[in-house]
């Protein structure tokens, strides 16, 4: 009978076992701890910049026209004007093209001489205007005179009707002769700038066409980007910028020369985005507009300041506080006067002494330990170890 009871007893125990077990009754326990994360305030520089993507283009694009001066556009322009219309000629003149001294590709000076012109046409329509210039004025004194001899009502009026036309038909004449002599000045086309020929529209033996027969783009490189609402406040004109080439692996120099004053949405969002242009102060060799640069724009700074992590900073602008840890792990709260802040830094005028530690965050770690230390043994040779980590 003894037995029988112990041999029930040892088996409650191994059937107890196994429910604790079933129910998770070794289940190991989690507890967090949490760690204070810290940064230095040391003497550095603190620089705020806007970093950007852009293209290369050339300042100005020309078009040169026959009987014309040159017509300048922003290089970023697809094409210009005729040159003919923002000419006004009065008078359409015929140019059989003499000479075509450039190609398409060719690297030109200023004041140098592209192609020219057979100015006959021109010349005979001068001569012209120069008889009509006289005739004319000699009309107008003779309606001078008319008027100052006539003596009753009837004629001084006809004869000041007569003068009035006169002067106009005067002003006209020297106003045409003035124009045609104009158009005389461009029967050789020149570079207006040092530059890049993209197209040539004549030949020689043809005449030229009324619009532009020559076109180039200026040596005077920049970079064309755009800059977002949220940083063009802090974007200002002759500002540096740091140009980076990746296709010619070349760092340049440049300066903000304009920024458009009216901004345009862009993209699915809408962000509203401003055009700024970045000039190059030293353009490599190899430089071609069309490349890619990545601009970074320098819109504040300060030299050999102390700083801190800004995310060290808690509250608003001018109630800046942080949490300064002290060497025996005491944090307390300090107010701190500001500076420049950006992303990154914080510029820290007073409040903190360099050395000191200031709390950044925090940060838990997961320490798991089981309900039961050690293991027990069970009948068959069974183990339930404990678990640590």
């Amino acid at each position: 009978m003894r037995l029988k009871i112990a041999a029930i007893v040892i088996l409650l125990a191994v059937g107890g076992g196994a429910v604790a077990v079933a129910a998770g009754a070794l289940t190991p326990s989690a507890t967090n701890a949490t760690t204070l994360l810290t940064a230095t305030a040391a003497v550095t520089d603190v620089t705020d910049e806007i970093a950007a993507t852009g293209t290369v283009q050339a300042a100005s694009q020309y078009e040169l026209a026959f009987g014309a001066a040159a017509v300048a556009t922003d290089g970023s322009a697809s094409s210009a004007s005729s040159a003919s219309s923002n000419s006004s000629p009065t008078a359409s003149v015929t140019w059989p093209v003499t000479a075509v001294k450039i190609a398409v590709g060719d690297q030109v000076k200023a004041g140098q001489v592209l192609a020219t012109a057979d100015p006959s046409d021109i010349d005979a329509q001068i001569a012209d205007a120069r008889r009509a210039a006289s005739s004319a004025a000699i009309q107008l004194r003779q309606a001078k005179t008319d008027h100052s001899n006539a003596t009753d009502t009837a004629s001084r009026r006809q004869t000041l009707v007569a003068l009035y036309n006169a002067e106009t038909a005067d002003a006209k004449a020297k106003s045409d002769l003035a124009s045609l002599l104009e158009l005389r000045k461009h029967a050789t086309l020149t570079a207006p700038a040092a530059g890049t020929v993209t197209a040539v529209a004549i030949a020689v033996g043809a005449d030229a066409p009324d619009g532009a027969a020559i076109t180039m783009i200026s040596s005077d490189l920049r970079i064309a980007t755009s800059v977002v609402e949220s940083d063009i406040a802090a974007i200002k004109v002759d500002q540096e910028a740091t140009v980076s080439i990746t296709a010619l692996d070349a760092s340049l120099v440049g300066k903000v020369v304009s920024i458009d004053p009216v901004g345009s949405a862009t993209g699915t969002n809408g962000v509203v985005s401003f055009a700024v242009d970045v000039r190059l102060e030293s353009p490599p060799a190899g430089l071609r507009p069309g490349m890619t640069a990545d601009i970074t724009i320098v819109a504040a700074s300060a030299t050999n300041v102390l700083a801190i992590p800004s995310r060290a900073l808690s509250g608003t602008a001018d109630a800046y506080t942080v949490r300064v840890m002290a060497a025996d792990g005491s944090v307390s709260v300090r107010d701190v006067q500001v500076g420049l802040v950006t992303s990154s830094l914080a510029e820290i005028k007073s409040g903190l002494q360099a050395g000191e530690r200031v709390v950044t965050g925090t940060s838990s770690t997961q320490n798991t330990t089981n309900t039961f230390g050690g293991g027990g043994a069970f009948p068959g040779g069974g183990v339930v170890r404990g678990v640590g980590r």
